[in-house]
């Protein structure tokens, strides 16, 4: 029997997960194995930032264009928070883009950022600083333990810029109306 792993999916944060950095997140997981699991949260922006701004600090020519838009930061996770990571839709590649589903494709060099203010990026991505992980069995645990429901793969909360809503539109598309639930547990 083949093991099914959840790369490409979305794991929505159930409510009763009160994990500081994870309560209410959305996780879009870019890799799942028997080894473990990594994802980028997709709901937590912590800046805009101009792209002339961005372009000027990264020191990247830009087209006047993309000069005057806005670019979102996002936290990924907690680890490798200085590092960059970019979540696209399938309509760019370089040599250092992975393939993470047929629709979305992850970039971590600034190779992505050059080519986006020069008009020749992808029409969709998503910006963001560090990443989440889970060792191996740990996400499994997460799921069994209900922290974490599974959702497909839905591109508009991936790339949708109203990231306050994007919780909130997950939960409702579980089809689970959970303030029916009790948030107890105890001992019998």
């Amino acid at each position: 029997m083949k093991k099914s792993f959840l790369k490409g999916n979305i794991l929505c944060a159930l409510p009763q997960l009160k994990d500081i950095f994870f309560s209410k997140s959305l996780i879009y997981l870019t890799h799942h194995s028997k080894d473990g699991a990594v994802g980028i949260i997709l709901n937590y922006k912590i800046m805009n930032i101009k792209g002339i701004d961005l372009f000027n600090k990264l020191n990247i020519k830009s087209n006047d264009s993309n000069s005057n838009i806005s670019f979102p930061f996002h936290v990924g996770g907690p680890m490798s928070q200085n590092n960059g990571f970019i979540l696209h839709s399938n309509d760019y590649k370089n040599t250092s883009t992975i393939k993470v589903s047929k629709k979305v494709f992850l970039t971590v060099s600034t190779d992505i950022l050059i080519d986006i203010a020069q008009g020749k990026g992808p029409k969709d991505f998503f910006i963001s600083l560090g990443y989440s992980g889970w060792g191996p069995g740990q996400l499994e645990d997460e799921i069994k333990n209900n922290s974490w429901i599974n959702l497909n793969e839905h591109m508009d909360l991936l790339f949708d810029k109203n990231t306050e809503e994007k919780w909130n539109t997950a939960i409702k598309r579980t089809g689970i109306d959970f303030s029916k639930f009790l948030n107890l547990s105890g001992n019998a």
